[in-house]
């Protein structure tokens, strides 16, 4: 269980923040375990600060906010934002959510809070660590903010007026920038994400499992409510860690896995009845598509189905169908789930 937060430190974050004039926010997992979402994007407003996530923070502020960057962490684009600011705000990470991040020329003021007081300063130095829950800690620094400014005259970040917001332009400019990229470098799997964007209800709860598919789809998909996404692949039973994360949903339930590991638990989902709908989304690869593949055949011995796409509007289409039944789905396209880097 984590430590309550130091009282006295929460007060000297708030006073670097308040002056701090490009500060970014930095969110991991830990801002999600701690269900310090509402937190977060209180005080991303509060500061005029665009929040960049790692994979295992996605989904903690949407991406439809003004002050979402998206689920950046790694990507060149974000790499410029952090080392170009001046006060770095990080929240529950550990530093180690993508694979191009490697060594970052931090600014020397970074604020660092974790439930784990050994991920402080382990990765990168901090002027200031608390070893807090993130929902704890941030709800003191609010509370901190929100108290008259000490220093009269001295510009502080928590008077800015909306129309003088940066934070919106900013995170902006990283998104388009990093979607521009990726288009061109992952054309076919950039259409597919619009595609099941566009189809799937706002409330759709996302888990995904697919590790091979993660560069693409982790950074890129996006989360239109907090919450509702779910990065995963430590269970060997995706059927049950679906169950488990379904009965908790607001909405749908779609969860992208790897063909491999789901048709050992076909039987599993053929007797699942609780939730009532989840669906499973397989990219295959296939080197020959007009071979029926491993997931078909083994799904021939039970009494489920699997609806065999190809292309994003056929699998777009087959989502709409999917998530709009009363019963468990599985889905299969042929969008290669590891195209390749630049």
């Amino acid at each position: 269980m984590a430590q309550d937060p130091d009282p006295q430190e929460l007060t000297q974050a708030a006073f670097l923040l308040r002056l701090s004039a490009r500060p970014v926010i930095l969110a991991g997992g830990g801002v999600a375990r701690a269900g310090a979402e509402s937190e977060l994007a209180l005080i991303a407003e509060m500061l005029d600060a665009p929040v960049i996530t790692t994979w295992n923070g996605k989904g903690t502020i949407p991406d439809r906010s003004e002050f979402a960057a998206g689920a950046l962490f790694g990507q060149p684009e974000a790499r410029t934002v952090l080392e170009s600011a001046d006060t770095v705000f990080a929240l529950g990470t550990r530093f180690e959510a993508g694979p191009g991040e490697g060594e970052l020329d931090l600014p020397a003021q970074m604020i660092q809070i974790d439930s784990d007081p050994e991920q402080i300063g382990r990765k990168y130095p901090s002027r200031l660590g608390i070893p807090a829950d993130a929902k704890a800690a941030l709800a003191g620094i609010l509370q901190a903010l929100k108290a008259p400014n000490p220093l009269k005259g001295v510009a502080d970040r928590t008077s800015v007026r909306p129309e003088e917001r940066t934070a919106p332009a900013r995170a902006t400019k990283l998104r388009d920038a990093a979607l521009s990229r990726a288009g061109r470098q992952w054309p076919e799997q950039m259409l597919a994400l619009t595609a099941i964007r566009q189809v799937l209800p706002d409330d759709t709860t996302i888990l995904h499992r697919h590790a091979e598919s993660a560069p693409w789809f982790n950074p890129f998909f996006e989360v239109a409510v907090a919450g509702t996404w779910i990065s995963s692949g430590n269970s060997e039973y995706p059927v049950s860690e679906a169950a488990a994360a379904a009965g908790a949903a607001p909405g749908p339930f779609v969860s992208f896995c790897e063909e491999d590991e789901l048709i050992p638990h076909l039987r599993e989902l053929e007797g699942l009845e609780e939730p009532g709908n989840i669906t499973f989304v397989v990219f295959t690869d296939r080197s020959d598509p007009a071979k029926e593949s491993a997931l078909s055949e083994a799904a021939r011995a039970t009494a489920l189905s699997v609806v065999v796409t190809s292309g994003p509007e056929e699998l777009a289409a087959a989502l709409s169908d999917a998530v709009n039944t009363v019963s468990h789905s599985i889905l299969e396209s042929d969008i290669s789930w590891s195209p390749g880097a630049d």
